[in-house]
């Protein structure tokens, strides 16, 4: 993830807003085939790409609600602890690669608007708060980033890096 200083969660939203709205203009113009046909090199299609962003942003998800971010990937817990982010990415590639489109687009949009229901709540305090606060049981050294760049990394910040891979993938005859 790219350094990003988020010092409000007015910013923070804002730039999750943006992003969001950028990704879905991408999605819009494109045809179920292109969404589901086309693979890139990791054999990913469109709708993989989408599944992807949804089980990172229920990462998120789970982590506001104190709740291991493993349970929200969906992959074992010493494979989220002990595994690379490609080891862990392949596993939610496996399991959920034959989920319809139509479903995984629901559950993208359902993942992002749980994300938002609970940031409603929450202060510039709260997202200062380091990723010990929210989940003080899993290993680890330190207090881990803040709440601003956990959130950030799985939402905004991953939306615009697979909105550039999804238009190309796309664009691929």
């Amino acid at each position: 993830m790219t350094e990003h200083h988020m010092t409000t969660k007015t910013e923070l939203l804002a730039d999750i807003q943006r992003t969001w709205d950028a990704l879905n203009a991408a999605l819009e113009r494109l045809t179920e085939q292109q969404m589901t046909t086309r693979h890139d090199a990791q054999d990913w299609t469109v709708k993989d790409h989408l599944i992807h962003l949804t089980s990172w942003e229920r990462s998120a998800v789970f982590f506001l609600q104190h709740q291991p971010r493993h349970a929200g990937l969906g992959v074992d817990e010493a494979l989220y602890l002990n595994g690379s982010d490609d080891e862990i990415n392949a596993a939610i590639f496996q399991q959920r690669k034959d989920l319809p489109l139509v479903d995984a687009l629901a559950q993208f949009r359902d993942v992002h608007g749980q994300l938002l229901k609970l940031l409603g709540p929450l202060t510039d305090a709260d997202l200062q708060k380091p990723y010990r606060h929210y989940l003080p049981d899993e290993p680890g050294e330190g207090d881990g980033p803040s709440a601003y760049k956990v959130i950030y990394g799985n939402s905004a910040h991953h939306f615009a890096e697979h909105q550039g891979w999804i238009v190309a993938l796309a664009g691929n005859a």
